[in-house]
């Protein structure tokens, strides 16, 4: 089988650990550039490869089977609809598209530059694959049967955890309203608290209006129309990635995990249970476990004899994930369907 080439986009932290998933996920880094101005070279030598300093080029006419998004910078924020092109000139080669980061960062950059503009039936923003989504993960997998026997959680809480080098709190936010929906659908409102890196030493950040290079802590509450509910709670500064989901139903409770799951029934008794054997922080400080998350979803994008997943729900993330921002800024519960009604004209 030959090995999969792949050119990655990525900040200078970044670089030990896109260098672990590589070899866990068994492809060979062809290309390396990133979104920091003047740093493309000093990665791409870390990582032995040619330097890849034009994204959008690269997409367009780089010779490899994928392109991995580790970091973006400002792409996706092209308001010429350029970098939604270049999606669908890199789809159209066969080279696919798999981010780390939330593309497009926002609901609006979604509507308004090209990302949903259809062509012969496919529109850019379907066509990127995302990694580091527990809805994807091994453990949902194996917790296929306990998942089904619990049920539609009445109450859910998700953790999505990493440290500042991994990624972005847009990621981790991402990847846990991603199961969120996929679990209780789209919330009817959001209420949400943020906390900046930066806090503790006198300074009080307020949230951006979008995604693009979040940084820090969220809380939120999620309440649905039929009276369920969600918390999440996300952040980029938790020192070493790490997820947990608790489902009650029921049939009791289901805890997810990393590395396996427990199903306690109602009754107490311990129904089910799953340990997967992972890896320990490193000696030479890799996060292991964000590097064996992200290999085994890098791994199954990249066999081309598995089934495609499909795209994320990215409409109904991006539009709860800016909710989320909107509440944080207003200390209000905020509508993600108001704000799809808001673009719904501009799309």
């Amino acid at each position: 089988m030959r090995t999969p080439r792949v050119i990655v986009w990525l900040d200078r932290l970044q670089v030990d650990l896109i260098a672990a998933v590589a070899r866990q996920a068994k492809f060979s880094i062809v290309g390396a550039g990133s979104p920091a101005k003047g740093q493309s070279g000093s990665v791409a030598s870390s990582l032995g490869c040619p330097v890849v300093d034009d994204l959008r080029a690269a997409l367009a006419s780089a010779e490899c089977d994928a392109i991995l998004l580790a970091s973006v910078g400002d792409f996706a924020l092209s308001p010429t609809g350029q970098d939604a092109g270049a999606v669908r000139a890199s789809h159209a080669r066969g080279v696919r598209v798999i981010s780390l980061e939330p593309v497009p960062p926002s609901a609006m950059d979604l509507s308004g530059q090209g990302w949903t503009r259809e062509e012969h039936g496919q529109c850019p923003a379907n066509l990127i694959r995302f990694v580091g989504l527990p809805r994807l993960s091994r453990v949902m997998r194996d917790a296929h049967e306990p998942l089904a026997s619990v049920g539609r959680p009445r109450t859910l809480h998700i953790e999505s955890y990493a440290g500042a080098t991994t990624c972005s709190l847009a990621s981790r936010l991402f990847a846990a309203t991603d199961l969120m929906i996929s679990l209780l659908g789209e919330p009817e409102t959001v209420d949400a608290a943020y906390v900046g890196s930066a806090v503790g030493q006198g300074v009080r950040s307020a949230p951006p209006q979008s995604l693009a290079n979040l940084d820090g802590d969220l809380s939120v509450t999620c309440r649905f129309p039929d009276g369920r509910a969600a918390t999440l709670s996300a952040s980029n500064q938790g020192g070493r990635w790490s997820f947990a989901a608790t489902l009650l139903g029921e049939q009791g409770r289901l805890r997810l995990y990393d590395d396996g799951f427990e199903w306690i029934g109602v009754d107490g008794q311990k129904c089910d249970e799953l340990r997967i054997r992972r890896g320990t922080r490193s000696a030479n400080e890799i996060d292991t476990r964000a590097a064996t998350a992200l290999a085994e979803s890098l791994a199954r994008l990249l066999d081309a004899s598995l089934p495609d997943d499909g795209p994320v729900p990215l409409e109904s993330i991006l539009c709860v994930a800016q909710a989320v921002l909107l509440s944080a800024r207003t200390g209000q519960p905020e509508s993600p369907a108001t704000l799809r009604r808001a673009i719904t004209p501009m799309m």
